[in-house]
This record gives C-alpha cells, sequence and structure tokens, in this order.
C-alpha cells in the first residue's frame, strides 16, 4: 500500500507548522517508517530534528531540481524519522523550476519512487502560497492547516482554504483538508473566542483539538526530539496523538 502524504500548510509563519511535524513524525515513526520532507529554504525541521547540512550534501533543493533521487536525499535522524533536508539553497530551487513544464508536479514526481516504502509522508510547508506549496498540495493527500490562537492569525485563512479548493479542482481533486488544528493554546478568553470563531467562520473544516502553548515544545526542538519522547505530559502529546487516530481511522483516498 502507499503511504499517505501529509501536507502541513499554512502562509503565515510561526503558527507551529514544523513543530507539528515533528510532533506528528515522532509518533508515526513510532508505528512505521515515516517520511519527512523540510520543503522550507528556512530549513527549520533540519535543525529541529537536529540535522546540519554540509557543503555539498544532498537535500530537498537536489530533489526538486531533479538532480538527485529521492532514496539519495533521504537521511536517518536520532528520533527514528526518516528526513530530506533543506537549507536556504532551496529558494533558488523554487526559482529554477518557475519555468519548467507541469512544475505544479515536480515534487509528486519525484516522491513517487518512495511511496511503497514509507507507510506515512509529512511536508513541512513553507510560510506562502508560492510554487513550492503548490507543489506540496498536489502531491499530498490530506493537508493539516495549524492556526495560532491570536486573531491576526485568522487573516489570510480563508485565502488558504480558497488556494487549496483550487489545487483540488485543478491538480489533485483527491487532497482532503484533514482539518484546522489551533497552536499556542490558553486559558484564556481569546484562546477560546478563536476557536469558537474557527468553528463559525469554517463550518465546513473539522477544527481539531487544540495544542497547549508551552515552553517544552520550543525545548523538544532544541533537543532533536519529538514532543512524546520528551515529555510525558497528556496534554501536550494528546492533540497529535488524537490526529494520528484520525488519520489511521478515515478513508483517505491514495493512489
Amino acid at each position: 500500500m502507499n503511504a499517505i502524504t501529509i501536507a502541513i500548510a499554512n502562509q503565515k509563519g510561526g503558527v507551529a507548522k514544523t513543530t507539528s511535524t515533528i510532533c506528528l513524525g515522532g509518533l508515526l515513526s513510532s508505528e512505521a517508517q515515516c517520511l519527512a520532507i523540510d520543503l522550507d529554504p528556512q530549513g527549520n525541521l533540519t535543525t529541529g530534528l537536529g540535522i546540519e547540512l554540509f557543503d555539498e550534501q544532498i537535500s530537498c533543493y537536489d530533489l526538486i531540481t531533479e538532480q538527485a533521487h529521492v532514496d539519495d536525499a533521504v537521511i536517518a535522524t536520532a528520533s527514528g524519522i526518516n528526513l530530506i533536508p533543506a537549507d536556504i539553497t532551496l529558494a533558488k530551487g523554487e526559482t529554477e523550476i518557475l519555468t519548467k513544464v507541469g512544475n505544479f508536479y515536480i515534487l509528486k514526481e519525484r516522491l513517487e519512487p518512495a511511496l511503497s516504502k514509507y507507510s506515512h509522508i509529512l511536508i513541512d510547508c513553507p510560510p506562502s502560497l508560492g510554487l513550492l506549496t503548490i507543489n506540496a498540495l498536489s502531491a499530498a493527500d490530506v493537508v493539516l492547516i495549524p492556526v495560532q490562537c491570536q486573531f491576526f492569525a485568522l487573516k489570510g485563512l480563508a485565502s488558504l482554504l480558497e488556494t487549496i479548493a483550487s489545487v483540488q479542482k485543478r491538480l489533485n481533486p483527491k487532497l482532503q483538508v484533514l482539518g484546522i488544528l489551533p497552536t499556542m493554546s490558553e486559558k484564556t478568553v481569546m484562546s477560546r473566542d478563536v476557536i469558537q470563531s474557527l468553528n463559525d467562520r469554517f463550518p465546513n473544516t473539522p477544527v481539531l483539538p487544540s495544542v497547549p502553548k508551552s515552553i517544552q515544545f520550543a525545548e523538544s526542538n532544541l533537543a532533536g526530539e519529538p514532543i512524546h519522547t520528551y515529555t510525558d505530559q497528556p496534554k501536550l502529546i494528546y492533540p497529535y496523538r488524537e490526529i494520528v487516530n484520525l488519520i489511521n481511522s478515515r478513508s483517505i483516498a491514495v493512489v
């Protein structure tokens, strides 16, 4: 059976996309083989998994510019998550593929040989709605949307959902929205109001259990560990465990 490919996307930065990728990847890799792809030129996923790229190391840049095979780009991490790393050269790669025919599908095509080798593939998207993010959405079976529990973070969410709808219509009809994931939630009126607003404004999109704000997420990233191995606090692990259960239980069309 082919892997389920999950894009973690939001054009706004600082909403815990990378943290969510690491948390989910850690839980999924404890069950079966999981591949995480750093599709952000900032390389935060790579750093958060304890990897430092050296000169001439194969990375996501080489993958999308068709200079390397997917198997050659994968490296193992201490967390058990397999990783295709990235650094700032990926920004150059996005420019280089702009004029290529079928450039929306490059990542999908490059990942095809890996689909039978993993149970899940996670794509950590850049904070933009550019060509890299469209490639991720074109390659994905489902998309997870982390949203910070601040009212200004809601700005642009409608645009992201419109972009996803366009991808579903024109590029990837099988793409499903797994849900909106409220992150950095606190026991405040603002957090409650933001979550209520998400439910009210986007009634057709599931709003998932919120992720509490905690310094332990940043600490676990610095340690290069997923949250479930860094701490035993159930409230921090629970939202991501629920997402894993949702992924494993729902009907997702994989081709």
